[in-house]
Protein backbone atom coordinates (compact mmCIF):
# COMPACT_ATOMS: atom_id res chain seq x y z
CA UNK A 1 0.00 0.00 0.00
CA UNK A 2 1.41 3.41 -0.98
CA UNK A 3 2.66 5.67 1.81
CA UNK A 4 0.90 8.66 0.19
CA UNK A 5 -2.46 6.89 0.40
CA UNK A 6 -1.94 6.02 4.06
CA UNK A 7 -0.97 9.62 4.87
CA UNK A 8 -4.02 10.91 3.01
CA UNK A 9 -6.26 8.62 5.07
CA UNK A 10 -4.62 9.65 8.35
CA UNK A 11 -5.14 13.31 7.44
CA UNK A 12 -8.85 12.93 6.56
CA UNK A 13 -11.65 14.90 8.21
CA UNK A 14 -12.51 12.33 10.89
CA UNK A 15 -15.67 13.99 12.22
CA UNK A 16 -17.01 14.52 8.71
CA UNK A 17 -16.42 10.89 7.84
CA UNK A 18 -18.06 9.62 11.03
CA UNK A 19 -21.15 11.78 10.52
CA UNK A 20 -21.41 10.57 6.92
CA UNK A 21 -21.79 6.98 8.15
CA UNK A 22 -24.28 7.81 10.88
CA UNK A 23 -22.12 8.24 14.01
CA UNK A 24 -23.92 10.79 16.25
CA UNK A 25 -21.71 13.86 16.74
CA UNK A 26 -22.56 17.42 17.75
CA UNK A 27 -20.57 20.56 16.97
CA UNK A 28 -19.16 22.21 20.08
CA UNK A 29 -17.44 25.14 18.36
CA UNK A 30 -14.08 25.94 16.86
CA UNK A 31 -14.19 23.04 14.43
CA UNK A 32 -14.60 20.58 17.30
CA UNK A 33 -17.23 17.85 17.58
CA UNK A 34 -18.31 15.71 20.54
CA UNK A 35 -19.72 12.18 20.49
CA UNK A 36 -23.35 12.23 21.66
CA UNK A 37 -22.97 9.06 23.74
CA UNK A 38 -19.48 9.74 25.14
CA UNK A 39 -19.12 13.28 26.46
CA UNK A 40 -15.34 13.16 26.81
CA UNK A 41 -14.77 11.91 23.24
CA UNK A 42 -13.89 14.90 21.04
CA UNK A 43 -12.96 15.15 17.34
CA UNK A 44 -11.09 17.94 15.62
CA UNK A 45 -9.68 17.81 12.09
CA UNK A 46 -8.10 14.42 11.54
CA UNK A 47 -7.71 13.65 15.26
CA UNK A 48 -9.70 12.38 18.22
CA UNK A 49 -9.18 12.80 21.96
CA UNK A 50 -10.93 10.52 24.46
CA UNK A 51 -10.10 12.48 27.58
CA UNK A 52 -11.58 10.12 30.19
CA UNK A 53 -9.39 7.32 28.82
CA UNK A 54 -6.30 9.38 28.15
CA UNK A 55 -6.40 8.19 24.55
CA UNK A 56 -5.87 10.02 21.26
CA UNK A 57 -5.01 9.28 17.64
CA UNK A 58 -5.60 10.06 13.99
CA UNK A 59 -8.47 9.13 11.68
CA UNK A 60 -7.14 5.67 10.81
CA UNK A 61 -6.42 4.92 14.47
CA UNK A 62 -10.02 5.62 15.44
CA UNK A 63 -11.58 3.41 12.75
CA UNK A 64 -9.26 0.52 13.63
CA UNK A 65 -9.58 0.82 17.42
CA UNK A 66 -13.25 1.67 17.80
CA UNK A 67 -15.12 0.70 14.60
CA UNK A 68 -13.44 -2.69 14.05
CA UNK A 69 -11.96 -1.73 10.68
CA UNK A 70 -9.02 -3.64 9.29
CA UNK A 71 -6.14 -1.22 8.66
CA UNK A 72 -6.45 -1.59 4.86
CA UNK A 73 -10.22 -1.03 4.91
CA UNK A 74 -9.81 2.08 7.09
CA UNK A 75 -7.25 3.53 4.69
CA UNK A 76 -9.39 2.94 1.60
CA UNK A 77 -12.54 4.29 3.28
CA UNK A 78 -10.89 7.49 4.54
CA UNK A 79 -8.78 8.11 1.44
CA UNK A 80 -11.96 8.10 -0.66
CA UNK A 81 -13.68 10.62 1.63
CA UNK A 82 -13.96 14.17 0.30
CA UNK A 83 -16.15 16.01 2.81
CA UNK A 84 -15.14 19.49 3.92
CA UNK A 85 -15.35 20.46 7.58
CA UNK A 86 -18.92 20.09 8.78
CA UNK A 87 -20.07 18.78 5.39
CA UNK A 88 -21.56 15.35 5.03
CA UNK A 89 -19.65 12.99 2.75
CA UNK A 90 -20.64 13.51 -0.86
CA UNK A 91 -22.40 16.88 -0.53
CA UNK A 92 -20.60 17.85 -3.72
CA UNK A 93 -21.69 14.60 -5.36
CA UNK A 94 -18.53 13.56 -7.22
CA UNK A 95 -19.19 9.82 -7.01
CA UNK A 96 -18.19 7.72 -10.01
CA UNK A 97 -19.02 4.03 -10.17
CA UNK A 98 -16.42 3.68 -12.90
CA UNK A 99 -13.74 4.62 -10.34
CA UNK A 100 -14.51 1.46 -8.36
CA UNK A 101 -12.94 -1.84 -9.32
CA UNK A 102 -15.84 -4.27 -9.14
CA UNK A 103 -16.78 -7.89 -9.69
CA UNK A 104 -20.34 -7.88 -10.97
CA UNK A 105 -21.22 -11.39 -9.80
CA UNK A 106 -19.07 -11.56 -6.67
CA UNK A 107 -18.92 -14.93 -4.93
CA UNK A 108 -17.93 -13.48 -1.54
CA UNK A 109 -20.82 -11.02 -1.48
CA UNK A 110 -23.22 -13.78 -2.53
CA UNK A 111 -21.92 -16.07 0.22
CA UNK A 112 -22.11 -13.33 2.86
CA UNK A 113 -25.67 -12.35 2.02
CA UNK A 114 -27.03 -15.89 1.62
CA UNK A 115 -25.12 -17.75 4.34
CA UNK A 116 -24.46 -15.11 6.98
CA UNK A 117 -27.47 -12.86 6.39
CA UNK A 118 -29.95 -15.53 5.19
CA UNK A 119 -31.04 -13.57 2.10
CA UNK A 120 -32.76 -15.63 -0.60
CA UNK A 121 -30.78 -16.27 -3.79
CA UNK A 122 -33.58 -14.79 -5.90
CA UNK A 123 -33.27 -11.45 -4.08
CA UNK A 124 -29.48 -11.41 -4.54
CA UNK A 125 -29.87 -12.30 -8.23
CA UNK A 126 -32.38 -9.52 -8.74
CA UNK A 127 -30.14 -6.90 -7.14
CA UNK A 128 -27.19 -7.96 -9.29
CA UNK A 129 -29.24 -8.09 -12.49
CA UNK A 130 -30.60 -4.59 -11.81
CA UNK A 131 -27.09 -3.19 -11.17
CA UNK A 132 -27.85 -2.45 -7.53
CA UNK A 133 -25.21 -4.77 -6.07
CA UNK A 134 -21.53 -5.35 -6.83
CA UNK A 135 -18.43 -6.69 -5.09
CA UNK A 136 -15.37 -4.46 -4.74
CA UNK A 137 -12.20 -6.19 -5.92
CA UNK A 138 -9.73 -4.70 -3.42
CA UNK A 139 -11.72 -5.27 -0.23
CA UNK A 140 -14.47 -7.73 -1.29
CA UNK A 141 -16.93 -5.26 0.25
CA UNK A 142 -20.53 -5.35 -0.93
CA UNK A 143 -21.40 -2.22 -2.93
CA UNK A 144 -25.08 -1.21 -2.76
CA UNK A 145 -25.45 1.43 -5.49
CA UNK A 146 -27.58 4.53 -4.87
CA UNK A 147 -29.72 5.90 -7.70
CA UNK A 148 -31.45 9.27 -7.78
CA UNK A 149 -34.93 10.20 -9.03
CA UNK A 150 -33.59 10.38 -12.62
CA UNK A 151 -32.17 6.87 -12.31
CA UNK A 152 -28.57 8.12 -12.34
CA UNK A 153 -26.14 6.51 -9.89
CA UNK A 154 -25.04 9.02 -7.25
CA UNK A 155 -23.31 6.98 -4.55
CA UNK A 156 -22.94 3.68 -2.76
CA UNK A 157 -23.41 2.13 0.65
CA UNK A 158 -20.56 -0.24 1.50
CA UNK A 159 -20.68 -3.33 3.68
CA UNK A 160 -17.80 -5.58 4.68
CA UNK A 161 -18.40 -9.27 4.12
CA UNK A 162 -15.75 -10.75 6.42
CA UNK A 163 -17.06 -11.56 9.94
CA UNK A 164 -13.92 -10.28 11.66
CA UNK A 165 -13.97 -7.01 9.66
CA UNK A 166 -17.57 -5.71 9.85
CA UNK A 167 -16.95 -2.51 7.89
CA UNK A 168 -19.96 -0.43 6.93
CA UNK A 169 -20.22 3.09 5.58
CA UNK A 170 -20.92 5.34 2.61
CA UNK A 171 -18.48 5.65 -0.29
CA UNK A 172 -16.69 8.96 -0.57
CA UNK A 173 -18.29 11.29 -3.12
CA UNK A 174 -21.81 9.92 -2.60
CA UNK A 175 -24.38 12.64 -3.14
CA UNK A 176 -25.86 14.31 -0.07
CA UNK A 177 -29.40 13.27 0.87
CA UNK A 178 -29.57 10.00 -1.06
CA UNK A 179 -29.56 6.40 0.09
CA UNK A 180 -29.50 2.96 -1.47
CA UNK A 181 -33.05 2.40 -2.68
CA UNK A 182 -35.17 -0.32 -4.27
CA UNK A 183 -38.36 0.66 -6.09
CA UNK A 184 -41.54 -1.25 -6.76
CA UNK A 185 -43.28 0.74 -9.46
CA UNK A 186 -42.55 3.30 -12.14
CA UNK A 187 -41.81 6.44 -10.08
CA UNK A 188 -45.40 6.66 -8.85
CA UNK A 189 -45.04 5.71 -5.21
CA UNK A 190 -47.41 5.91 -2.27
CA UNK A 191 -45.02 4.89 0.51
CA UNK A 192 -41.34 5.48 1.31
CA UNK A 193 -39.97 2.89 3.74
CA UNK A 194 -36.80 3.89 5.62
CA UNK A 195 -34.23 1.42 7.01
CA UNK A 196 -30.97 1.70 8.96
CA UNK A 197 -28.96 -0.35 6.45
CA UNK A 198 -29.07 -1.99 3.04
CA UNK A 199 -29.01 -5.42 4.72
CA UNK A 200 -32.09 -4.54 6.79
CA UNK A 201 -33.81 -3.27 3.64
CA UNK A 202 -33.29 -6.44 1.61
CA UNK A 203 -34.11 -8.60 4.64
CA UNK A 204 -37.48 -6.82 4.84
CA UNK A 205 -37.99 -7.40 1.10
CA UNK A 206 -37.24 -11.09 1.50
CA UNK A 207 -39.52 -11.44 4.53
CA UNK A 208 -42.47 -9.60 3.00
CA UNK A 209 -42.25 -11.07 -0.51
CA UNK A 210 -41.35 -14.66 0.31
CA UNK A 211 -42.68 -15.38 3.78
CA UNK A 212 -45.73 -13.13 4.09
CA UNK A 213 -46.22 -13.06 0.29
CA UNK A 214 -47.20 -9.39 0.44
CA UNK A 215 -47.11 -6.92 -2.42
CA UNK A 216 -44.77 -3.93 -2.20
CA UNK A 217 -46.29 -2.24 -5.23
CA UNK A 218 -45.94 1.57 -5.25
CA UNK A 219 -43.34 1.45 -2.50
CA UNK A 220 -39.79 2.78 -2.51
CA UNK A 221 -37.47 1.26 0.10
CA UNK A 222 -34.52 3.42 1.24
CA UNK A 223 -31.49 2.71 3.41
CA UNK A 224 -30.31 5.72 5.41
CA UNK A 225 -26.96 4.00 6.18
CA UNK A 226 -27.59 4.92 9.79
CA UNK A 227 -30.30 7.18 11.20
CA UNK A 228 -30.03 10.19 8.89
CA UNK A 229 -33.04 12.44 8.87
CA UNK A 230 -31.57 14.36 5.92
CA UNK A 231 -32.03 11.22 3.76
CA UNK A 232 -35.65 10.96 4.89
CA UNK A 233 -36.37 14.62 4.18
CA UNK A 234 -34.64 14.61 0.79
CA UNK A 235 -36.32 11.40 -0.38
CA UNK A 236 -39.79 12.69 0.48
CA UNK A 237 -39.00 15.89 -1.43
CA UNK A 238 -37.47 14.60 -4.65
CA UNK A 239 -39.33 11.38 -5.36
CA UNK A 240 -42.92 12.40 -4.68
CA UNK A 241 -44.30 15.20 -2.56
CA UNK A 242 -47.21 13.04 -1.41
CA UNK A 243 -45.21 10.06 -0.18
CA UNK A 244 -46.14 8.63 3.20
CA UNK A 245 -43.08 7.94 5.36
CA UNK A 246 -42.79 4.51 6.97
CA UNK A 247 -40.07 4.05 9.63
CA UNK A 248 -38.72 0.49 9.57
CA UNK A 249 -35.91 1.13 12.05
CA UNK A 250 -34.48 -1.13 14.77
CA UNK A 251 -36.21 -2.01 18.02
CA UNK A 252 -33.74 -0.20 20.26
CA UNK A 253 -33.18 3.16 21.95
CA UNK A 254 -31.58 4.69 18.88
CA UNK A 255 -34.53 3.67 16.71
CA UNK A 256 -36.99 5.15 19.21
CA UNK A 257 -34.95 8.35 19.43
CA UNK A 258 -35.08 8.64 15.64
CA UNK A 259 -38.87 8.24 15.67
CA UNK A 260 -39.05 11.04 18.25
CA UNK A 261 -36.82 13.23 16.10
CA UNK A 262 -39.03 12.76 13.04
CA UNK A 263 -42.11 13.49 15.14
CA UNK A 264 -40.52 16.67 16.54
CA UNK A 265 -39.95 17.87 12.97
CA UNK A 266 -43.69 17.38 12.37
CA UNK A 267 -43.14 14.89 9.54
CA UNK A 268 -46.10 12.46 9.48
CA UNK A 269 -45.03 8.82 9.58
CA UNK A 270 -46.12 5.22 10.13
CA UNK A 271 -44.05 2.73 12.12
CA UNK A 272 -43.28 -0.73 10.73
CA UNK A 273 -40.65 -2.21 13.04
CA UNK A 274 -39.80 -5.91 13.40
CA UNK A 275 -41.62 -7.98 16.01
CA UNK A 276 -40.68 -6.87 19.54
CA UNK A 277 -38.42 -9.85 20.27
CA UNK A 278 -36.15 -8.98 17.31
CA UNK A 279 -33.72 -6.09 17.10
CA UNK A 280 -33.93 -5.68 13.32
CA UNK A 281 -35.42 -7.14 10.15
CA UNK A 282 -32.44 -9.38 9.48
CA UNK A 283 -32.81 -11.06 12.89
CA UNK A 284 -36.50 -11.65 12.17
CA UNK A 285 -35.76 -13.09 8.73
CA UNK A 286 -33.09 -15.42 10.15
CA UNK A 287 -35.48 -16.68 12.83
CA UNK A 288 -38.23 -17.43 10.31
CA UNK A 289 -35.85 -19.17 7.93
CA UNK A 290 -34.68 -21.35 10.77
CA UNK A 291 -38.24 -22.48 11.40
CA UNK A 292 -39.61 -22.88 7.90
CA UNK A 293 -38.51 -23.28 4.29
CA UNK A 294 -39.61 -20.13 2.51
CA UNK A 295 -41.14 -20.53 -0.91
CA UNK A 296 -39.24 -18.65 -3.61
CA UNK A 297 -41.45 -16.48 -5.79
CA UNK A 298 -39.40 -15.61 -8.90
CA UNK A 299 -42.00 -13.48 -10.67
CA UNK A 300 -42.59 -10.57 -8.30
CA UNK A 301 -42.96 -7.16 -9.89
CA UNK A 302 -40.07 -5.20 -11.38
CA UNK A 303 -37.87 -3.55 -8.77
CA UNK A 304 -36.55 -0.69 -10.86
Amino acid sequence: MEKELIQQARSSDLAGFLMSVGVPLVRVGGGRFRHVEHGSLVFTGNAYFWNSRGESGNAVDYLVRHLNFAFKDAVFALAGFRGAEGETCGERGNFALSALSVVEDGAKVRAYLSQTRHISHSIIDYLIENKLLYQEIQTNNAIFVMYDERDDYVGAEMRGVLPDKPFKGVKGGSKYGYGFNVRFGENDFDYALFFESAVDLISFMDYKLHYEQKSLNKCILISMAGLKINVLRHTLKVFNGNLKAVLCVDNDEAGQAFQNKVENEKIPFIVCCPDEKFKDWNEQLAEIKGQKTIEILPNYSKIR
